[in-house]
């Protein structure tokens, strides 16, 4: 999230700031919505094997086969799935308010899967044997695609066009 902080000494600006805020409102049923879609983009995710988003992840190296028998990629226990799915997962991160989102997982290795670590950071793929080290390849959980990125975008500008439609309502517009 970006968050920038500051100060402003102008009592006119600071007025119409004041306006553009009672006018958003509240934002809670289209952060909602997005908060459903983003949960809906991380299942796309991993049952495509990162291909929803456009980079499909790395095939597992030979030792990992052969340790997990076999397995979806990034499923072993479904800790890290379930964290980003499901609200009730105990890892699961979802703050909503009436004009902010976030969400997310508190599994720290998460980061490591996104970005990927050691050898791997920043590889969409496995390098060739020998590899010196460890490393984890990037395999991307969460992907904003411009379509996701319109609709989310919709969401909200649908919520400020109709200040009155709960989150059914807006839902069935997209």
């Amino acid at each position: 999230m970006i968050r920038i902080n500051g100060s402003i000494n102008s009592q006119a600006v600071e007025d119409r700031l004041d306006l553009l805020l009672a006018q958003l409102g509240d934002l809670t049923p289209a952060m909602g919505l997005i908060a459903q879609d983003f949960r809906q983009m991380v299942a796309d995710q991993f049952a495509s094997a990162g291909a929803a988003g456009g980079t499909p992840w790395a095939a597992l190296a030979p030792a990992t086969l052969k340790r997990k028998r076999g397995g979806a990629i990034l499923v072993a226990s479904g800790a890290l799935l379930d964290s980003l799915t499901d609200p009730g997962s105990p890892d699961h991160m979802e703050s909503i308010d009436n004009l902010s989102l976030e969400i997310g997982t508190d599994l720290g290795y998460a980061e490591f899967q996104q970005t990927g670590a050691g050898w791997g950071f920043g590889q969409t793929s496995l390098p060739p044997a020998p590899r010196q080290g460890h490393g984890v390849p990037m395999r991307p959980l969460l992907v904003l695609t411009a379509d996701r990125q319109d609709r989310w975008v919709g969401f909200v500008m649908q919520q400020l066009a109709s200040p009155s439609l709960g989150a059914s309502e807006l839902g069935a517009q997209f």
